[in-house]
């Protein structure tokens, strides 16, 4: 039997500035850092939304469509960033570690695409994938899209005001 299309909300937490924060600091306080923040992030966009997979420094996640409407959609994403921002700001004032990792963490912002469209679920290598054009429709907007300003910026797509 085939799978049924299902209509969800997609979105893409990304971490800004995480390229070059990367580049001039120490690597392993740096992964704690973005591990941390990370799942800061995506313990307040669950639920509804779901991890569907992670792409470097960003979290991709959905929901279905019936369990978000707008404005969950609007508070997710502010709860979320504003708990980024604490978090960050608690890592520093609980450290006295001066390293660059450290120091340049506030450096660090989030910003969010969301994307509303329809996916199947597919099962590979033993996991479950969204597959579907929609679904990578936030995808370039975030990683190929250097214009866009990455300062706690949310970016919905046509499909999302629509809805």
């Amino acid at each position: 039997m085939l799978p049924k299309p299902e209509s969800a909300c997609f979105m893409i937490a990304d971490i800004s500035g995480y390229t070059s924060f990367l580049a001039g600091v120490e690597l392993d306080h740096a992964q704690d850092i973005i591990a941390d923040v990370m799942d800061t992030v995506l313990r307040r966009l669950r639920p509804p939304f779901r991890l569907a997979k992670f792409e470097g420094d960003a979290a991709f996640v959905s929901a279905v469509t019936d369990k978000v409407d707008g404005s969950l959609l609007q508070d997710a994403i502010e709860s979320a960033y504003f708990a980024f921002r604490k978090r960050l700001r608690n890592i520093k004032q609980s450290t006295s570690c001066e390293c660059r990792a450290c120091s340049k963490m506030q450096d660090l912002d989030v910003k969010f695409v969301s994307h509303h469209g329809e996916f199947i679920r597919q099962k590979m290598a033993g996991r479950e994938q969204l597959a579907g054009r929609d679904g990578k429709e936030a995808t370039p907007a975030v990683l190929e899209e250097p214009s866009l300003p990455v300062s706690g910026e949310r970016f919905l797509t046509q499909p999302v005001h629509a809805h």
